[in-house]
Order: C-alpha cells, then structure tokens, then sequence
C-alpha cells in the first residue's frame, strides 16, 4: 500500500456480518429516501433511526452543525472515514486518494467501491469539489485549535473528526452514523463485529494457549512498528492472541529494533507490507538475525496487505479475518 495513511488477501467474512453488511454494500446514495421534496412548512421529519431534522451535530472540534435533512452526499478526505460509511451502507461520491485505494487497499475486496471520484492524494481538489455540491464534507483534522476548513465551509457543510475516532472504529462508526442516519445500523455492525470477535477468540484460544503472536508493519529498511491492538490482542473484547514478553501497551505504533524483535521471539508473525514495498520483505528475508528467529525457523511468517497496519473498521475485519484464517488453516 502506498504510505498515504495520514491522508487516510481478500478473505471471507463472518456469515453474521455479510448478513448484515450484504444487503447495503452495494447501495448508492440514490438508493436512500431522498427527503429533498419537503415543504418549507414541513420543516420537521422524525427518522427511523429516531432523528428529527431539522438536527444539529456536534463535531470533535465542538463546532454545531446545523443538518436540515439527511446527508445524501456525502465526501471526506480520510480513508478511515470512508471505510466507515461503507459499513454504514453508505457510499460517498468523492474520497481524497479514492484511485489509489480502490486499486490497491485489500480491506475493499468484497465492497462496491465503483464510481467514487478522486478528490486528489496530496491536495484537495476545491474546483471538483464545489463541481459535486456535496451536502456533508466528512473531514478528518489533528489540531482542533488550528482548523484549515475555512474553504471547505465554503462549499458544504462540514463535520470534524479528530484522534477519538481515528483509534477507535466503534466510536468512528457511532458519530458518523449520528450525520448519516445510520445509528440502528452502526450497532449491528459493532454487535456483529463483537460476536465475530468472540467466535473467533474461542477457536484460538485452545489451539494456541501457549502460542505468542506478533503483528508489525515493515515502514522501511530496518524500520518496523507495532502495536497493542486490543481488537488482536485483548483476552475479553478481542481475538485474545498471547503476545511475547517485552512486546509494547502503546496503541499507538511505535518502533522496535531487530534486536528487540529477536528478544521476543514470537512463535508466529504477521508482517505487513505495504504496495511497492516487497523488495524490503526480500531483503528482510535473506537477513541472518531475521532466520534466527523461532517463527521462521517454523515456516510460520505470513506477509499480509498494508491495509492490516490501519485500525479502521474494515482494515480491522481484514486483519482480524486474514489472522484467524491462517492460524486455523492447519
């Protein structure tokens, strides 16, 4: 995956959660009631999620919304935020990046990804932008005091979202669904997500009682980052892998050494790799400290998609379906 992630394989997923994503995966905002016919004197619609417009919103940045009917199109600049709608049952007519991560970002196999415009990687396109008139610009911000949203305000209303949700995929699901109307639909998800996390946690947890497992993501020669995910590594909300002595509580990635990952020594690890990256895979593997290590010794390294670094509801599913497909494939 190419490295845009501040900007912002394929496996099957739970019965339970196709079951309850299949049927909106493939839906477009035209597909949503369109509320545009209201009166001016109907100025109130209660909702079946129980909101009433007109309805203000809250954002990270503690600014108020004003949204006068549901958003039916929808932009954001963040990858993360989009993985979100499509949960939702919502696609978004234009993403920053959305080329390049319809191409290359393995979370999106299995979802209608199709005809979502390209807001641009390193820039927002504004002229585009105003082109599409959307009526909700989703936008991800990391410094609340000094917000640069000035130009966007001018084209649509626009919804902060800041730290909170960008580490937490149940929290991201619950806001988001607050602007979209969604909120029935975010808690199926999460209690199909849970339910899939517990199935999953219980056929681990004998096989691999003893077993210690670590994840990390190859950023670079000799640079490699990991994490606590408790969505991986949690024994009561998560897949309750057993992680080695010495490995980090930071939810946030931090770097580690060879040296530190030989101290370890992991009985199985999951390596993620990002698009255009796989000449440093090769070079990792021809290193002699690297094949020292238990879990190569023991063929048990798999190489999984960048879009396993990110913890973002779908990049979660694929990480969490692509790790308990391979440890339960013996």
């Amino acid at each position: 995956m190419k490295k845009i992630l501040s900007i912002v394989a394929a496996t099957a997923l739970s019965v339970s959660l196709l079951s309850g994503c299949q049927s909106n995966r493939e839906k477009t905002t035209a597909d949503i009631k369109d509320s545009a016919d209201m009166t001016e004197s109907a100025v109130e619609s209660v909702t079946e999620s129980g909101i009433t417009y007109p309805y203000e919103y809250t954002d990270a940045a503690g600014r108020t919304i004003a949204i006068e009917k549901e958003p039916q199109a929808v932009v954001t600049n963040y990858l993360p935020l989009w993985e979100t709608l499509i949960l939702l049952g919502v696609k978004p007519i234009a993403v920053s990046g959305a080329d390049n991560y319809i191409k290359t970002w393995d979370a999106f196999s299995g979802y209608d990804v199709s005809g979502v415009k390209d807001l641009g990687a390193s820039e927002l396109n504004l002229e585009l932008l105003a082109q599409l008139k959307p009526d909700m610009i989703l936008n991800q911000s990391y410094d609340m005091k000094n917000l640069e949203i000035e130009n966007l305000e001018k084209i649509g209303p626009v919804a902060v979202f800041g730290n909170d949700t960008k580490m937490d995929w149940r929290l991201s699901l619950r806001e988001v669904a607050k602007i979209v109307n969604k909120q029935d639909k975010a808690e199926e998800v999460i209690k199909d997500m849970d339910e899939k996390l517990g199935a999953d946690r219980e056929k681990l947890a004998e096989k691999y009682k003893d077993q210690t497992v670590v994840q990390f993501s190859l950023m670079g020669k000799d640079k490699y980052y990991v994490a606590y995910r408790p969505d991986l590594y949690d024994k009561e909300k998560g897949l309750g892998l057993n992680v080695p002595e010495g490995f980090t509580q930071s939810e946030t990635y931090e770097q580690i050494s060879m040296e530190a990952l030989v101290k370890m020594n992991p009985d199985y690890i999951f390596v993620n790799v990002f698009d255009g990256d796989e000449p440093l895979l090769e070079e990792l593997e021809n290193n002699s400290v690297w094949k020292s290590l238990k879990a190569v010794k023991n063929e048990h390294i798999y190489q999984i998609d960048g879009s396993g670094h990110a913890a973002s509801p779908l990049a979660t599913l694929y990480t969490v379906n692509f790790i308990t497909d391979k440890l339960t494939a013996d």
